[in-house]
């Protein structure tokens, strides 16, 4: 074999994997394991037929930065402002001319590129690499200092020390050699290689040393959190913890079942739960009211009815009704992308014939039950529970329709409208056509219109019901009072 310099892999053509979804999950299995700057080949691809055919050369991935490269590219001087031309006539980005999206970033730090993780519904690693390139620490500590000082509006709260995941920051292989030869797609599925570094040490330094800055009242932690590998580290966790957690955190198990995360590749709920055992426990002995979010995806590749069953029951039991539900949508350059499109499994050998069942993909289409499986996720809004009742029977798990509080959904249905009402106000969806707004319905759609809805006294907005408001670092307008959770 020629050496990877002199050696490249011809996909199947454009105009092949276009109309053949078989060759299509190929090219992405050849293309997904063609990830790791050591050891990556180049990828041709003809495109088009006769005078104007072509070749398309994909070049491997680059070597990652070193930590003084990353220092060089995160110390020039930014503005930290959006461009002029967005601003008002006294340039400024507030009121009638604020971006949410500069919002939520303003405040943030990102201490490094890539990701690991490998998880099929994401292309982070096709975007940033999946080799950790971290900044320095000093590095870091000066953009602290710099927002306090130079950023317009900042009251002493850091909204994000992270990244493509928050707690990445200096892992990588335990040896460059391996690292190099290493083709697998994940370091951390199924289960956390042992080549893998898990020291959380060089990050818990900084999250002490941000803080202690003068000016700096507190650093939260906004970027999605690695459990799995948060748990390898109870000193990081009780750091994370104790002082920078703003009311909830957010992590994503993404389901409970092994269906569909055996097709993310993601950890099993039981990790989930070790992590909440340690959040529970460190929440109390710091004598504070924290609470976690997790995030789920319905309708993913590999996801059954049972198994959005099952989690919805998960739900139900932890007590969690989320108002914030992601149904699974292909994204360019995702494995997951390819299940859905050829029903294959990029994970495994592609054939053209299947020879095991694991290479074929159970995927979620059609209207009626991407819509049910949504549904499961949100088996608390009535307008659901017809849509449940009928799948529920049909899947002869009647046993779970009743009124107790073992069941998952009433057998009475209320008069909704199409109406859902949710402890956040801006989840909620209002009736507004006249023809649909029966006599019933009036009242109730015209109390909480949102130019008339006024919150309740005691109602805490925010994304489950009965969650403090999320501490962010806005500046809190004089004289209105702090609403406390309950």
């Amino acid at each position: 074999m020629p050496p990877r310099d002199r050696s490249v892999i011809r996909l199947p053509s454009y105009e092949q994997v276009k109309s053949d979804p078989v060759l299509y999950a190929h090219a992405s299995r050849v293309l997904h394991l063609e990830t790791n700057p050591g050891n990556a080949r180049a990828l041709v691809q003809a495109h088009g037929e006769g005078a104007t055919a072509r070749d398309v050369w994909i070049n491997p991935p680059p070597i990652p930065l070193t930590t003084a490269e990353m220092d060089y590219v995160f110390d020039l001087p930014y503005a930290r402002s959006p461009h002029p031309a967005y601003a008002d006539e006294n340039g400024s980005h507030d009121h009638g001319t604020k971006i949410p999206a500069w919002e939520m970033i303003r405040f943030s730090i990102n201490i490094m590129r890539g990701c690991f993780g490998g998880c099929t519904f994401c292309s982070i690693t096709e975007h940033e690499g999946r080799i950790i390139q971290s900044r320095s620490e000093e590095s870091i500590i000066k953009e602290i200092e710099d927002i306090r000082d130079k950023v317009k509006g900042f009251t002493g709260t850091i909204s994000d020390l992270g990244g493509p995941t928050a707690n990445m920051y200096r892992l990588g292989c335990k040896t460059p050699e391996i690292e190099a030869a290493c083709r697998k797609p994940s370091c951390v599925y199924p289960g956390i290689c042992q080549n893998l570094t898990t020291n959380h040490d060089p990050l818990i330094k900084i999250y002490r040393r941000g803080r202690a800055l003068k000016g700096v009242k507190k650093i939260l932690i906004g970027s999605g959190m690695r459990y799995d590998l948060a748990i390898k580290s109870p000193e990081y966790v009780k750091e994370l913890v104790t002082h920078h957690v703003g009311g909830y955190l957010k992590i994503a198990p993404e389901h409970t079942e092994s269906g569909p995360l055996t097709k993310m590749m993601k950890p099993g709920i039981g990790n989930y739960d070790k992590f909440k055992q340690m959040f529970d426990k460190f929440t109390l002995e710091a004598g504070k009211k924290q609470f976690l979010i997790p995030y789920f995806i319905a309708a993913h590749p590999g996801t059954s009815d049972a198994d959005m069953m099952n989690l919805a029951i998960w739900l139900k039991k932890h007590g969690f009704r989320a108002d914030q539900v992601q149904t699974f949508y292909p994204s360019p350059m995702a494995s997951a992308t390819a299940m859905y499109h050829s029903g294959r499994n990029p994970l495994r050998k592609i054939h053209r014939t299947v020879e095991s069942d694991d290479e074929n993909v159970d995927v979620v289409r059609g209207e009626k039950r991407r819509r049910l499986h949504k549904a499961f996720l949100r088996y608390h809004d009535p307008n659901n529970w017809p849509l449940l009742r009928e799948a529920l029977k049909a899947m002869g798990r009647a046993d779970l329709i009743g009124n107790g509080k073992h069941h998952l959904i009433p057998t009475y249905q209320p008069v909704t409208g199409g109406c859902y009402e949710s402890a956040r106000k801006k989840n909620s969806t209002f009736l507004t056509i006249p023809s649909m707004v029966t006599e019933k319905t009036k009242p109730a759609a015209a109390a909480r219109t949102p130019s008339a809805a006024k919150p309740r006294p005691g109602t805490v907005l925010t994304q489950h019901t009965g969650l403090p408001p999320r501490e962010t670092g806005a500046k809190r307008v004089p004289g209105k009072p702090v609403r406390k959770g309950r």
